[in-house]
């Protein structure tokens, strides 16, 4: 099968993105791939991602800062909406200067990637 044919990417404002049944019929196992706002600027702004991916999804990965304080949130943020951690798999993941608030031209960061499942 090609890869065309089962990969939609979609690029848009997660504000004004919503998920139309005719696009994608129920039979259609959806997984997501994002990469949501890390909540270092504006706190908490990953649970807005992670709600909207869950309302379409099956199954959904996502990279998140990797610490205790967050690590601990995720897990009861997923729980409270029905989903688990099925896998972490740690990573650092370099960023290169983006925003002005950034000082350096590269930075090492070191993030989970999570891979959440319905229960």
């Amino acid at each position: 099968m090609d890869l065309e044919a089962v990969i939609l990417p979609i690029c848009a404002d997660i504000n004004r993105f919503e998920i139309s049944a005719q696009l994608f019929p129920k039979e259609l196992n959806i997984t997501t791939i994002m990469n949501p706002p890390f909540g270092v600027q504006k706190k908490t702004a990953d649970r807005f991602f992670l709600q909207k991916a869950f309302a379409f999804s099956d199954v959904v990965y996502s990279i998140h800062l990797a610490n205790e304080k967050v690590h601990n949130f995720i897990s009861k943020f997923v729980s409270s909406k029905n989903w688990s951690i099925n896998y972490v798999l740690p990573f650092n993941l370099v960023l290169e200067r983006s925003f002005p608030f950034h000082t350096k031209k590269t930075k090492k960061v070191a993030v989970n990637v999570y891979r959440f499942i319905k229960n």
